[in-house]
């Protein structure tokens, strides 16, 4: 057990933190950020019983996490994951919704087989399906395409290392905190730990591991680089995505948070605004999504696959900028000469177009067969 928890009896931490977290309208109190940890901790460990687990974190967003809170709640989380360390000097950590999209066909399962044609090895984390959406997901996306979904943590930065890129499930890193999905689905809304997820990190680079990841409302990016950089980020890209996801939409200009964590001064960002290639600026946005059920994760894969072996359309639109933003963000980590959007635009539509792109995610498709 965490030592932290040890300090405390779970269950009569439990019993005052609800009573003081959820009073009622604008009268819940803040806990510590200790507290935070602990009562998380001994969730995670199965000592909380889940109708006050359901509670505590209800409660806690009704009443806004406060920083602390939030800090606390991630650094019990942390301490969960299995970690490890992939043999390249900058890696990127991916995060789109856990639980995947229900408004458009994503093309951001694609992008890590770009990145990794251009020169970044990327990992893209996720779950096969969790509330309140329970949309497409990576995991969907990649299991259908013949690629194993559940590779262990060591496989996953093993794939790295030799095909540039890997998806690692939350089952495989994370299992106490996996665990909680049946109970996250019965609470229906989102909570805290909805916010959370997505900022831990499974596998680092042996120099730098960078966090790119969207967002929607105006408060995230502040939180989400607050407990990047808590997490040991040297940096995060936050993109005002698509459905929450890093997949900018394609008929509003991108506008981003840029945070580096590694420089004086770098854990401040001012936003940024960049316009379309004017050759994209008309594509009105991303594949609608107008069906449920497998047959629109099995168009998602016949979307993606197409875009990667060169076929034009809004999907490989999509894909493009959803990779080039990320190139272009990142060209100080590899000699790309994507010193614009535009040339970051070019690399990635030559990488689509030389084929380099599709052999990437067919090679780990082929590790699994």
């Amino acid at each position: 057990m965490n030592q932290v928890a040890t300090e405390f009896d779970s269950e009569a931490l439990i019993r005052d933190v609800i009573r003081r977290v959820a009073v009622g309208p604008d009268r819940g109190r803040d806990i510590s950020r200790l507290e935070a940890e602990a009562v998380m901790t001994a969730i995670l460990n199965n000592e909380i019983d889940p109708v006050q687990t359901a509670v505590f974190l209800i409660a806690l967003r009704m009443k806004r996490e406060s920083m602390d809170e939030f800090l606390g709640l991630f650094l019990a989380l942390q301490k969960s994951v299995l970690q490890v360390t992939v043999r390249v000097p900058e890696l990127l950590c991916l995060a789109d919704p856990f639980d995947g999209y229900l408004r458009s066909i994503p093309m951001t399962p694609f992008v890590p087989a770009v990145l990794a044609a251009c020169g970044l090895p990327s990992l893209l984390s996720g779950v096969e399906s969790v509330g309140p959406k329970h949309g497409i997901t990576a995991h969907k996306v990649y299991h259908l395409a013949g690629i194993d979904a559940r590779s262990s943590t060591a496989q996953a930065a093993g794939y790295i290392e030799d095909k540039g890129w890997a998806y690692l499930d939350q089952s495989q890193y994370a299992a106490s905190l996996y665990n909680l999905l049946g109970l996250r689905d019965r609470m229906v809304k989102r909570t805290a730990l909805t916010t959370l997820e997505r900022l831990l990190m499974p596998l680092r680079g042996e120099r730098n591991t960078h966090l790119i990841l969207g967002f929607v409302h105006k408060a995230y990016p502040e939180i989400y680089s607050t407990i990047a950089q808590q997490a040991g980020f040297a940096s995060a890209l936050l993109v005002k995505g698509v459905e929450g996801g890093f997949a900018a939409p394609l008929n509003k200009p991108i506008r981003h948070f840029h945070f580096k964590f590694d420089q004086p001064g770098g854990s401040n960002a001012e936003k940024q605004t960049t316009r379309l290639p004017l050759s994209m600026a008309a594509t009105r946005a991303a594949p609608d999504n107008q069906q449920v059920g497998d047959d629109v994760v099995k168009r998602c894969l016949e979307l993606g696959l197409e875009a990667l072996d060169g076929c034009q359309g809004i999907a490989r639109d999509s894909l493009v900028i959803a990779a080039a933003q990320i190139i272009y963000a990142y060209q100080g980590l590899i000699d790309t000469g994507a010193d614009s959007l535009a040339k970051a635009v070019e690399k990635v539509q030559d990488c689509l177009d030389n084929g380099s792109a599709q052999t990437r995610f067919q090679s780990l498709i082929a590790s699994h067969l």
